[in-house]
């Protein structure tokens, strides 16, 4: 009878082990943000305009516009996404044919595509759109690195 009840409870950990697994799994995919499926494809097309006018200085004679209707685009995106949402903007999606699509600020000499990137990132920053951004403990919005 002992013995029964101990592969009981035996069996009992283990399910309960195996469901804590698939529910993390399940929460790690949850927590992904993917274009298309958790927030528009290409959603910060006003921001590729606001970062371009900002940081180079062409485009809109009203960038006061430019930027609200960046920062209701980026505040429409949920707030989990948004550091992927800015990765889109600067490096694109690249597609399983190896093809860069969306987004994708370009680098030219008069406007370096790193000054483009760190000004991107300060998007959700109480300077401009003052948006909270999820992320990792003791992460911060980084997009300094080529994509």
């Amino acid at each position: 009878m002992a013995s029964d009840r101990r592969r009981f409870l035996l069996s009992g950990a283990v399910l309960l082990s195996v469901l804590a697994v698939a529910a993390a799994a399940l929460e790690s995919v949850k927590d992904e943000c993917q274009p298309g499926v958790d927030f528009p494809h290409n959603p910060l097309a006003t921001c590729h305009t606001y970062v371009i006018k900002r940081v180079c200085g062409r485009g809109p004679s009203r960038p006061m516009l430019v930027k609200e209707r960046c920062c209701r685009e980026l505040a429409a995106v949920p707030d989990h996404c948004r550091c992927e949402a800015l990765r889109i903007l600067m490096d694109g999606v690249r597609t399983p044919e190896g093809r860069v699509v969306e987004g994708r600020l370009g680098d030219r000499r008069d406007c370096p595509r790193e000054e483009q990137r760190t000004f991107a990132a300060t998007l959700v920053t109480a300077a401009e759109c003052n948006l909270s951004s999820v992320q990792e403990p003791g992460v911060r919005l980084v997009l300094l690195a080529d994509g």
